[in-house]
């Protein structure tokens, strides 16, 4: 059988960590509120939306980075960065938009085990 690839593992610890991110913001219904505008929806109509983006490997997988948006905000309002900014430092202190802004830019090559110890991880969490 032939080894995954880089960008294989990178797509299947996006869905499992998705689904971590949204399970972990979810109510006693299965519900979560989008931590841009406020609506509650069912944690699989929900996506896991990104203050800094995806393209910066440090910050893709980093918890806060990463909340529940709707596909309204995420997409289509592409993220709402002013509001996400907001809830941020409003959940966790003035210092988290240089935290992330910092962490973006830290150089982080992604592995093969390193990939498949997070899928292994968080998959565990979401059981």
């Amino acid at each position: 059988m032939p080894k995954p690839t880089v960008s294989k593992l990178k797509k299947k610890l996006d869905e499992i960590y998705s689904k971590y991110i949204r399970n972990k913001y979810v109510d006693k219904d299965g519900y979560c509120t989008c931590v841009t505008c406020g609506v509650k929806k069912h944690w699989k109509e929900m996506q896991n939306g990104h203050y800094i983006p995806r393209t910066h490997n440090s910050t893709r997988w980093y918890d806060r980075n990463c909340h529940p948006q709707c596909v309204s905000c995420n997409v289509f309002m592409k993220g709402r960065m002013d509001e996400y900014a907001l809830f941020l430092v409003w959940t966790y202190g003035q210092g988290i938009l240089e935290e992330l802004h910092k962490k973006k830019s830290e150089i982080f090559p992604l592995k093969t085990f390193w990939l498949e110890e997070q899928i292994k991880y968080y998959s565990e969490l979401i059981r």
